[in-house]
C-alpha cells in the first residue's frame, strides 16, 4: 500500500529509535501494532500526512506486513522508503496558493496598499515583501475578528497568515473553511474543498518528483 510520510530533515526515526531513513531501505517493527504508539505510519493522501509531520522531508512509502487503518492514518509493521525530498519550499508555495483562493474576502479589512502587498507576496513569494505582507495579513485578521466578520472572511485571513511550510496544512484548512462557510451543505462543501487542496498538493509533488517517475511509483510498476 502506497502512502506519504513526513520526517525531520535529519531523516531519522523518532522516539529514541534513531534508525536512519534512506531511499530503498525497509524498516520493520515487531510486536502488536498500536495506532500512534507502535508501528510505522503513513497516510494515503499527502495533505493528511501533513497533520502528523514533524518536519518538511517528504517520502513516498510502501507499507506492508501487518497493517491498521484509523481515519486518515495507516500503521504497518514494515515501511519501505521509495523516494523523498525536502518539501520546505514546495509546502510554502502550496500555503500561498491556498491563501490566494479566497483572498478577495479580506479586502474590506486591508488598506489598499496592504492588500496589494499581500497579494504580490502570495503570487510571487518575493521575500523582500514578506515582512510587509505578514504585517498586512495580521492586521486584516485582527480587523476581521474585531468586526465580527463572516466566517469566510476570518478563515481567508487565517489562510493568508500562513508563512511557513509547517503551516501549509493550516492554510489549506482555513481555505476549506472559507469555501464552506456560506454553503448550505457545509460538510459536502468542506470535503470538496479539502479534496481539491489535496489534489493541488499531490500534483505539486508529482511535478517535483517528475510525472513519469511519480506515476510509475504510484502504479507499482
Amino acid at each position: 500500500m502506497k502512502g506519504y510520510f513526513f520526517c525531520g530533515t535529519d531523516r531519522k526515526l523518532r522516539y529514541g529509535d534513531n534508525r536512519k531513513i534512506r531511499t530503498g531501505v525497509t524498516h520493520k517493527v515487531d510486536g502488536e501494532l498500536i495506532m500512534c504508539a507502535r508501528g510505522l505510519h503513513a497516510s494515503e493522501r499527502v495533505l493528511d500526512a501533513l497533520n502528523y509531520a514533524p518536519g518538511s522531508y517528504l517520502y513516498i512509502v510502501e507499507l506492508s506486513g501487518r497493517t491498521l487503518r484509523e481515519g486518515s492514518r495507516l500503521c504497518a509493521s514494515e515501511r519501505t522508503y521509495i523516494t523523498g525530498f525536502d518539501a520546505e519550499g514546495l509546502l510554502l508555495e502550496f500555503a500561498r496558493k491556498q491563501a490566494l483562493i479566497h483572498i478577495e474576502k479580506i479586502r474590506p479589512y486591508c488598506t489598499e496598499g496592504g492588500y496589494a502587498t499581500l497579494v504580490y507576496w502570495l503570487v510571487t513569494g518575493d521575500n523582500t515583501h514578506r515582512s510587509a505582507a505578514e504585517a498586512a495579513a495580521r492586521s486584516a485578521r485582527s480587523a476581521a475578528e474585531a468586526a465580527a466578520a463572516e466566517a469566510a472572511a476570518r478563515s481567508a485571513a487565517e489562510a493568508a497568515a500562513a508563512w511557513s511550510a509547517r503551516s501549509a496544512r493550516s492554510a489549506a484548512e482555513a481555505a476549506a473553511w472559507s469555501a464552506a462557510a456560506e454553503a448550505a451543505a457545509w460538510s459536502a462543501a468542506w470535503s470538496a474543498a479539502w479534496s481539491a487542496a489535496d489534489e493541488m498538493l499531490t500534483e505539486m509533488v508529482r511535478d517535483r518528483i517528475g510525472g513519469a517517475k511519480f506515476d510509475k511509483i504510484m502504479k507499482g510498476n
